[in-house]
This record gives C-alpha cells, sequence and structure tokens, in this order.
C-alpha cells in the first residue's frame, strides 16, 4: 500500500490557520467523519491523544507525525496539514522544532501490526528527502502535493559506488521504532553513498530486527555505527568490528560526520558483552541496570517455580485417588509401597521439590548474565545454589540458615559486576586467551562468591529470613499475619519483597505452622485484579482510562494471573505506583482476612488452578479470591476515571482561559 493511494485532495489541507494540535485534530476528525472514514470523532480524537502520550510526534525541521490506531477508523487514509503559522508547542524530540508541517496516519486497529508500521516507515524514509519535503512546504495546490507522493512511490534506483571504498554498518533504533530508526537508517545509506562507502543498516524496529547483514559482510565492515535510543538486541552478531555509539537522532542530523568518525577514530572494536565506551554513549544509571538484571533473573526463574508447581501438585491430586490423603504423599513409607503408581508418585513429588531447589542458582546466573554477559554465569549459577543452602543439604548440615532469595539477588549482582569486570581487565595474548572465559574467570569468581556469601551474605540474608520469619510467626493473631503474608506478596508483584514472603511461608507451611493461603491470593490477585479491570472496561463501563497498549497488558496481566504469576501487573504499577499498589495491597489484604474468617487452608505452593483439588474449603476460597480480585478492578476504574475526567476538566478550563 503506497501513501498517494490512502489520500485525496480533500484530506491535502494547505496554509491553515489552525493555532493548536487540538484545533488540527478537531479539524481533521471532522473531516473524516463528513467522507465516512471515522465513526466517532470523539473516540478519533482521543486515539490520538493517546499516541501522543507514548512519545513525541515532533521532529525536526518543522514536521510532525502524528498517528491514531482505532476501530472508529473504517479504513487506512493518510492526511497532510500544512500551517500558516507553526504551532510552538507541539512535543517534539527536537525542542527547538516549531511545527508547520503534519503528516496525519489513521490506521484500523487491525491493520496496526501492518498497515500501521509500513506506512511510518514509508513516511519516515519520504521525510529523509529534502526535495519532497521543500516540495510539499512550497506546493500551491493540493494536485502538486499528489504529484510529489506519486513520485515517491517509484523505487529511485540505489546509486551505485563504482569504487567503493569499504562496507559500513550501522544499527538503528528509537523508542517507538518507526520513525527515526528509519529515518536514521536513510540518512546513513545516503551519506555513504556520497562518500563512496556501501553502507548496510540494521533497524530494530516495530517489526523487530530488519536488514541484518551476514556474517560475511560483518567480516569484512570496516565499522559499525551504533545509533540508538534504546539498548540493541542480539548485538554478538558485530563482535570485534569497530564501532562509534550515538543516539538515533545523530545521523538525521549529520551522518556524514558520523561515517568518517567511525572510519577514522572509531571508539575500539565493539564487545557485546561489555558497556560501550563511555565517551561514545550515554551509560545506564546504576539503578536501571541493577534493576533490569534483577528481572531478567526473575524472569528465568518464573517458569522454575510454575514447573515445580506443576511437579509437586501432580502426586499431591493423583495420590488422592489411591487413597492417600492430601498433602502426605512425600511420606517415606510411600517410596516403598507395594502399589507401583504411589511409589511413581513419590518420587515425582521429590523431583518438583528438587526443581524448587533449582530456583536461586537460575534467579543468581541469569542476573549475572544480564550485566556480564555467559561469563558470569558459572558464579551466579554457583553462588544461588549456596544461597538456596545446597551445601547444607548435600553435607547434611542442620540448624543452618541459608541467605535465601535476599542472598541469591546480592550473590547475582556480585557475580555479574565482578565477572564484568575481569573481562574487561585481563588481557592475554591471542593464543591462550581462551584461558580468561575457561579458567581464570570462573577461578576468581567462584572463589569470591563463597568467600563473600560465607562471612557476609548468610549472615546478614539468613538473619533478615529469619527476622521476616519471626515478624510473620510472632504477630499477635492469625487475621495480623494473614495480612503481613498477603501485604509483603502483593507488595511488588514478583519482586524480592514478594519473593522473599514466599520464600518464609513457604517454611511455615512446612513446619505446619501457618497455611500459604494469603500467599497465594497475594500472588495472584493483583494480576487478575488489573486484567479484570481492563476487561470489565472494555466491555462494560467503557470509560476512557486505558489506551491500547495497557488494554493488550491487562489480558496478558489476567492470563498471568490465571497462571499463578505476579509479574503480568508490573506494567501498571510502573505507570501509576500510587494508584496499582495501595489497591493490590488493600484487595488481598481484604481476600486473606476472609479467607482466614472462613478456616481456608492451603498447604501447597500451588496458585494455579490445578491446585484447586487441595484447597481444604475451595468454594469459600473462591469467594475470597473473587472480593479481592472485584476489589481492586472497580477501584481501579473509579480512580482512574475520577482522576481522567478532572484532568479533562482542568485542561478545557486552561482552554476555554486561553481563548478568552
Amino acid at each position: 500500500m503506497k501513501l498517494s493511494e490512502l489520500t485525496t485532495n480533500d484530506l491535502i489541507m494547505l496554509d491553515k490557520g489552525y493555532a493548536s494540535k487540538d484545533d488540527v485534530f478537531k479539524a481533521v476528525a471532522e473531516e473524516l467523519l463528513i467522507q465516512g472514514i471515522i465513526q466517532d470523532k470523539k473516540v478519533f480524537i482521543n486515539a490520538l491523544y493517546h499516541r501522543e502520550a507514548e512519545s513525541p510526534t515532533g521532529l525536526e525541521n518543522g514536521i510532525a507525525i502524528p498517528h491514531a490506531k482505532s476501530e472508529t477508523i473504517n479504513k487506512p487514509v493518510f492526511v497532510i496539514i500544512r500551517l500558516k503559522n507553526s504551532i510552538n508547542d507541539w512535543e517534539s524530540l527536537d525542542s527547538s522544532n516549531r511545527v508547520s508541517l503534519i503528516f496525519l496516519l489513521a490506521i484500523p486497529k487491525q491493520q496496526t501490526g501492518t498497515t500501521h508500521i509500513d506506512l511510518l516507515a514509508q513516511l519516515s524514509r519520504s521525510l529523509m528527502n529534502p526535495e519532497f519535503v521543500n516540495g510539499i512546504k512550497n506546493a500551491n495546490t493540493s494536485e502538486e502535493v499528489m504529484t510529489l507522493l506519486e513520485l515517491t512511490n517509484k523505487q529511485e534506483p540505489k546509486e551505485e559506488i563504482r569504487e567503493s571504498k569499504g562496507l559500513v554498518l550501522g544499527v538503528t533504533a528509537c523508542a517507538t521504532g518507526i520513525a527515526h530508526t528509519y529515518m536514521a537508517a536513510e540518512a546513513l545509506e545516503k551519506a555513504g553513498a556520497e562518500l563512496g562507502y556501501e553502507v548496510i543498516v540494521e533497524k530494530q524496529g516495530a517489526n523487530g530486527i530488519e536488514d541484518r547483514p551476514a556474517l560475511s559482510d560483518v567480516r569484512r565492515a570496516k565499522g559499525l555505527i551504533v545509533a540508538t535510543d534504546i539498548e540493541p538486541q542480539n548485538m554478538a552478531h558485530y563482535e570485534n568490528v569497530p564501532y562509534i555509539k550515538t543516539k538515533v537522532a545523530a545521523p538525521i542530523k549529520d551522518a556524514t560526520s558520523l561515517i568518517k568518525q567511525v572510519i577514522d577514530q572509531p571508539a575500539g572494536n565493539y564487545h557485546s558483552e561489555q558497556s560501550l565506551d563511555s565517551n561514545m554513549s550515554e551509560k545506564k544509571s546504576l539503578g536501571t541496570e541493577l534493576y533490569q538484571s534483577l528481572m531478567s533473573g526473575i524472569s528465568y526463574m518464573i517458569p522454575i517455580v510454575v514447573g515445580a508447581g506443576l511437579m509437586t501438585a501432580i502426586p499431591q491430586i493423583g495420590g488422592m485417588f489411591f487413597g492417600i490423603e492430601g498433602g502426605t504423599i512425600g511420606d517415606a513409607i510411600n517410596a516403598t509401597s507395594s502399589n507401583g503408581a504411589v511409589s511413581f508418585l513419590y518420587y515425582l513429588n521429590s523431583f518438583g521439590g528438587f526443581i524448587f531447589s533449582l530456583m536461586y542458582p537460575v534467579l543468581a546466573a541469569f542476573m549475572a548474565n544480564a550485566i556480564a554477559g555467559k561469563v558470569g554465569m558459572t558464579a551466579g549459577f554457583i553462588g544461588g545454589g549456596l544461597a538456596g543452602g545446597m551445601i547444607y543439604a548435600l553435607t547434611g548440615q542442620e540448624n543452618q540458615t541459608p541467605s535465601g532469595f535476599l542472598g541469591a539477588i546480592a550473590i547475582g549482582f556480585v557475580a555479574g559486576y565482578f565477572c564484568r569486570f575481569l573481562n574487561n581487565k585481563i588481557k592475554l595474548p591471542k593464543n591462550i586467551q581462551s584461558l580468561k572465559p575457561m579458567l581464570i574467570i570462573p577461578l576468581l569468581s567462584i572463589l569470591l562468591v563463597y568467600v563473600l556469601n560465607l562471612y557476609i551474605f548468610e549472615p546478614i540474608g539468613g538473619g533478615l529470613n529469619n527476622l521476616l520469619f519471626d515478624v510473620i510467626s510472632k504477630s499477635t493473631g492469625t487475621y495480623v499475619i494473614a495480612i503481613v503474608i498477603a501485604m509483603a506478596t502483593a507488595f511488588d508483584m514478583g519482586g524480592p519483597v514478594n519473593k522473599a514472603a514466599f520464600a518464609v511461608t513457604m517454611t511455615l507451611a512446612a513446619n505446619q505452622s501457618f497455611p500459604m493461603t494469603a500467599n497465594i491470593l497475594g500472588c495472584i490477585i493483583p494480576p487478575l485484579g488489573i486484567g479484570l479491570s481492563v476487561i470489565l472496561n472494555q466491555y462494560v463501563f467503557k470509560r476512557d482510562i486505558y489506551d491500547e497498549s495497557m488494554e493488550a497488558d491487562g489480558y496478558t496481566s489476567f492470563i498471568s494471573g490465571i497462571i499463578g504469576i505476579s509479574e503480568g501487573a508490573i506494567p501498571f504499577a510502573l505507570k501509576n505506583p500510587l494508584i496499582t499498589i495501595p489497591l493490590n495491597l488493600l484487595g488481598s489484604a481484604l481476600a486473606a482476612v476472609l479467607a482466614t474468617l472462613f478456616g481456608v487452608e492451603i498447604w501447597f505452593p500451588i496458585p494455579q488452578f490445578w491446585g484447586w483439588p487441595l484447597v481444604q474449603g475451595l468454594v469459600p476460597y473462591l469467594l475470597s479470591l473473587l472480593a479481592g480480585v472485584l476489589f481492586v478492578a472497580i477501584g481501579n476504574i473509579v480512580i482512574r476515571d475520577y482522576l481522567a475526567t478532572k484532568k479533562k476538566k482542568q485542561v478545557e478550563k486552561n482552554d476555554n482561559w486561553v481563548r478568552s
């Protein structure tokens, strides 16, 4: 589909007197409604503003490219608006941009993954052509603009380089993965042709990775320009290529200088397992890197927990069919049962326990991997085993408190940063270079994590675990204990507090001191409540409180809640923590109190629906769960609607004041 096929003379609006973004959106909505292209003006304008809230649509050189995706749009269209006077407050990537030329795309929701991205990519490339932009700025009639659009449809052959000076590679990526990603790539390709270099640019955009060069091209490349505003993915492909790192907007402004720089003064050779040169890039803040590595480790740990839960649930439920009392399949007597099925279920239950023991090693290993790459995984995995107390289980040492979940987190960080430091600083001759990842780094890092765990992490982490255990176990009153466990579990939705509460509660349940009911409820109520909030709002309340990305996240959250994963609610907590977190805490506490009142007991760490046969008091459990989920869901809708209405009234008040 081509740009010229999606517009008409009526949708090319030249020299209009619109004074604000709102004026532009209303005028376009009115025209599209008249032509039968949209069904509802308000819904269409809201869709435009939802996109504006994600990131600026203003670019440079007086240009903006707003776009809307909505079910109210009947077919894709392309609108051009040229203003008499520029709009100075249009949010733009270039703060000095004064918008006077607007390219607006309206795409039906069902075409968002295809037509939407393709058209934005086409438009972005066209905007890199000065003749195209200047032609529209100087056109006298809409017919002249249509002629320019027709010309862009004709694929111009790439300028042939008779004697190429060599190959330059590029990687471009922007936050939205559309406009700047393609504009930067186009700029590098044009500048390369002018300088006599062949240029291949990989685009990491909304369509994923596009135009990745072959390994044979990587080997002969003279340089690599990494122009990104986000962390590029799968960059080991470019190992050892001379490189520079810059922002995605830099090639758009001056691609020629970047190509000369990567040829004459590269920052060094690219290494995917180490951070890029600080002079060429903005380093991640320490807090950001710590958070991302922790979330990476947790994301790999979750399947371990789910798999362990399944392997534990199957034998517990299966044992009931052979007259085994719930929760006793793990008794040693069942290992030698004359019934082969019972014996099998006993060992399957033990297998589930073994999988649980891998939780901490996997967490620490992939945290270290996120920081240092694969060189950090060995120390992380072994250190995670220490944090989980594997050494005490193997040697039969009792009355030892391992550092636990908090210790595994600390070990993951230490292993990652220490291994990265060693990898960057140790230099060996090429003929013995393999000794570094195979011998030197593992030896030093394993020794370090062992010593630190023994003398620092275990005393501190074990002490904190004991403290949390004491706080929960010594809380006065069953209801208080249930509330503390539920709120601690719901607080950070799969984060360190959640996992620490899980570890302590599992210990209490193993000792038959306190059931896991409150922990289970605190685990699944946040994602189920948030997800149900989106679903109810979409089909029942129909308030303008969730944009399209949040609606998609809502369904993901609901599904993750069904399978017992708290992390599905995290996107909502990041966007609106003061709404999401308090409601999660209160909804989980409410459900925990009701379940305690009804005498519900769950002794196994199985929050998924397949653990329901093991619930003692299933009906009151489901009623308690429903109460907590509805509290979170309705609470989100009411509070978000109130805040959205209040904000809208304030905007209208300000607009009226400005116009008066």
